[in-house]
């Protein structure tokens, strides 16, 4: 009876210690350190991140090229620093993973792991630059690319195909606050502008009624200037300068940069009926990049445009529109998918 005891004793000493033997070769889960920064606060502009559910279906770990991804759960632990790849395809040539029609102007990524869709801040490490991008696509594969930028992405960060990026991401929550790796010694720019009174056309025929009470902007209006941004490519954007789009000089306050304020109400109600309506969305000092502007705008929204001289400025405008009901569908749509800020004006 005391042998029998003395065994299982033994065995139950033997699987006690293989259990703790287990236990700690087990790798263990701490909770998430909270991002703490150390150093100045930089504002920080690019896709405006606002809280998506992700795509069930891009969002499982796959196989591609007898290699296994597998998609990052927490995103608060993830940062990554490689080389960025650029794709520069013809928008709407190709759909990404998440069944959107890829746009090289917009501000997104692939990447083989983050959740799609999600946000990242994108720095370029040789230069300082960040902008935020929207993943929305899988990819790089068959390189040592780290993640692929649209040619606006690129452009912004001011990278080449070799240019070494850091990838933090931007989790967003429900209530729309923003966490994670992305928001350390950063804060994202809010799409809030100070737009000029406008006049109010409702009377028909294009005739002012009654002056337009100023119009208080809601929220916080942040100041948004591009004079550190650069623009390499002949065909992009133009971003250079201390006003949007390029415009050479500041802008008073409450003018949105780049853009002309309307001119005032005419008194002359047959006027902008007779010409129409067009939506202003820059005025540049280089009538060749204007042209260029002007043309992919035209490309991608489907309208007609044209570029008109003011003094030492040429505007890049679309249009005219018969109907100053079709202006706004357009400039709703430039607010949307391109993130422009505009204004109607009359076509003549």
């Amino acid at each position: 009876m005391r042998k029998l005891c003395l065994a299982v004793c033994v065995a139950a000493g033997l699987l006690t210690a293989c259990s703790s033997t287990e236990e700690s070769q087990q790798p263990t889960a701490a909770a998430p350190q909270p991002a703490v920064c150390n150093g100045p606060t930089v504002e920080i502009g690019g896709a405006e991140p606002r809280y998506e559910p992700l795509n069930p279906s891009v969002n499982q770990d796959y196989e591609r090229d007898g290699k296994s991804y597998k998609i990052v759960q927490d995103t608060s632990r993830f940062t990554q620093a490689g080389l960025a790849a650029i794709y520069d395809a013809e928008p709407g040539s190709n759909l990404t993973a998440s069944g959107e029609a890829f746009d090289p102007m917009q501000l997104t990524a692939a990447h083989p792991t983050l959740p799609i869709p999600s946000y990242a801040r994108i720095t370029n490490l040789s230069n300082g630059r960040m902008v935020v991008v929207r993943i929305n696509d899988r990819g790089p594969y068959g390189n040592d690319r780290a993640i692929s930028l649209s040619r606006a992405a690129a452009d912004r960060l001011n990278n080449s195909n070799n240019t070494k990026v850091r990838i933090d991401p931007i989790i967003v929550s429900q209530d729309g606050s923003f966490s994670g790796p992305g928001t350390v010694c950063t804060t994202i720019a809010q799409q809030t502008y100070a737009l000029p009174d406008r006049p109010d056309l409702s009377g028909g025929m294009g005739s002012a009624s009654s002056a337009p009470q100023p119009a208080q902007p809601a929220g916080d209006v942040r100041p948004i200037s591009n004079d550190t941004l650069q623009s390499d490519g002949a065909t992009g954007a133009p971003v250079g300068g201390s006003g949007f789009l390029g415009a050479p000089t500041t802008l008073a306050s409450g003018v949105l940069e780049g853009n002309e304020p309307p001119a005032q109400p005419q008194t002359q109600p047959a006027a902008a009926t007779a010409g129409g309506y067009v939506v202003q969305v820059g005025a540049v000092s280089d009538k060749a990049r204007a042209e260029q502007y002007q043309q992919r705008l035209v490309q991608q929204f489907d309208v007609p445009g044209r570029v008109t001289q003011n003094g030492a400025v040429w505007r890049i405008q679309l249009g005219p529109f018969s109907s100053k009901a079709d202006a706004s569908a357009l400039q709703q749509r430039l607010q949307s998918e391109a993130q422009l800020q505009s204004f109607i004006t009359s076509a003549q």
